[in-house]
């Protein structure tokens, strides 16, 4: 199938990304600032995502409803994200719609009023979605993980934490988003029923004559302790373990992830088999992938009840330890069937092809066709991920619990 794939750059550094799916008729779009949580200061973990809250709360010449109001009387399904590196407004819609919807889009990244009367309900929001987030012990667990495995500023939470959000102030958010919400290293991507060469053009009139600001280093702190230990009063307790794997950008990334995926990537993986069905120690069970444009990380987690946590991560640990040597062909030929379908089916949605496109800029600094994709998934077998496995250990191995009891490391993964 061929693909028809494009990218521009403006003169202020905006990248601009397109693919044209034409049997579809909706559009996506989906504008990628580069600020996130490792750009809050210290002491203000949460600063960006209230900021970006904000920044729907009324921007040019539009009142929060009246933004809401444009975006859903053209059809729009949008959203807003703080993520660790970036803040993303997107939105899909009929194709038909999209020239009176982008300049709604240009005015929440260039225009936000950020309005003071609105500070406080905005402010509640964050702290309402914390006060839940703080009653999901598999969130608390993955945090307490962050904490100790990724160094400073990447260890923060993205949606901030409740103690340094109440110490916001109104001034806060207006300062940084004049300082931060620049076009340098922003990614601009669409998919779909699309007319490129228009859609350049209306770019360029309402992001253009953006100026860029000055960039701002984020510096690199250290990393916490192997192991961590949340108390917290309950008959269940959570385990999450992490090590580092190539990031995305790298070749290996796709053995990393293959890997992971035969260790606990759904109901035919080791984990989900082993700790889960046959021995029954947990109710859930997982093996995922993680990553950054410069490093990734290997993530697993359980939830079981007290008495079996200890017994838990020491299968587990078993498992991991066992992957090197063990790979059979069956395993890999599931993974590439999954990966390839998933690939497949992204080309049905506007919406995933926007966030894939801009992902791949952002991690390769080009866009990989369909088939370089699946031609990438080909050259998975037995021996590629072995040769991973058998080239690079675990050496980094963190370990988060929550629950009645600390637990014991109790064996290493061999090196």
């Amino acid at each position: 199938m061929k693909q028809h794939l494009h990218s521009a750059t403006l003169d202020n550094g905006i990248v601009l990304l397109g693919e044209h799916l034409p049997d579809l008729e909706s559009v996506a779009v989906s504008f990628h600032a580069p600020v996130g949580a490792i750009h809050d200061p210290a002491g203000k973990c949460g600063l960006a995502t209230l900021a970006g809250e904000l920044c729907l709360r009324g921007a040019g010449p539009r009142s929060s409803r009246q933004i809401v109001e444009d975006l859903e009387s053209a059809g729009v399904q949008w959203s807003q994200g703080v993520s660790t590196t970036h803040t993303s407004f997107s939105g899909a819609m009929v194709a038909r719609h999209l020239p009176g919807v982008l300049p709604i889009y240009a005015d929440l990244l260039r225009r936000p009023t950020l309005p003071e009367q609105e500070f406080d309900a905005a402010r509640q929001m964050v702290l309402q979605n914390l006060a839940g987030l703080e009653d999901d012990p598999t969130h608390l667990v993955f945090s307490a993980l962050r904490r100790i495995h990724q160094p400073a500023p990447w260890d923060r939470p993205t949606e901030g934490l409740s103690a340094e959000v109440e110490t916001i102030e109104h001034a806060d958010v207006r300062r940084f988003v004049a300082t931060r919400l620049q076009p340098s290293g922003m990614i601009v991507a669409i998919a779909g029923r699309i007319d490129w060469d228009d859609f350049v053009r209306r770019a360029e009139g309402l992001l253009g004559d953006w100026q860029p600001g000055t960039a701002v280093e984020v510096p690199l702190g250290t990393r916490g302790p192997r192991t961590t230990h949340v108390p917290h009063d309950s008959q269940q307790t959570h385990v999450a373990l992490a090590w580092s794997v190539p990031p995305y950008r790298d070749e290996a990334a796709r053995e990393a992830n293959a890997a992971l995926a035969i260790l606990g990537g759904g109901p035919s993986s080791r984990l989900f088999t082993e700790v889960r069905e046959r021995r029954g120690l947990c109710y859930s069970v997982s093996a995922g992938y993680q990553t950054n444009r410069d490093f990734a990380t290997a993530v697993c987690h359980s939830g079981t009840s007290a008495d079996r946590a200890q017994e838990t991560l020491d299968v587990i640990l078993a498992e991991i330890g066992r992957l090197p040597g063990s790979i059979t062909a069956d395993e890999v030929e599931r993974v590439k069937a999954r990966v390839k379908s998933g690939l497949v089916m992204q080309q049905e949605s506007s919406a995933a092809r926007a966030g894939a496109i801009a992902r791949q800029w952002y991690h390769l600094g080009r866009m990989r066709t369909l088939s370089e994709e699946l031609e990438r998934y080909d050259r998975l077998s037995v021996a590629s991920i072995e040769s991973w496995l058998g080239a690079l250990p675990p050496p980094d191995l963190s370990v988060a619990s929550l629950g009645r009891d600390p637990l014991e490391v109790r064996r290493a993964v061999p090196a």
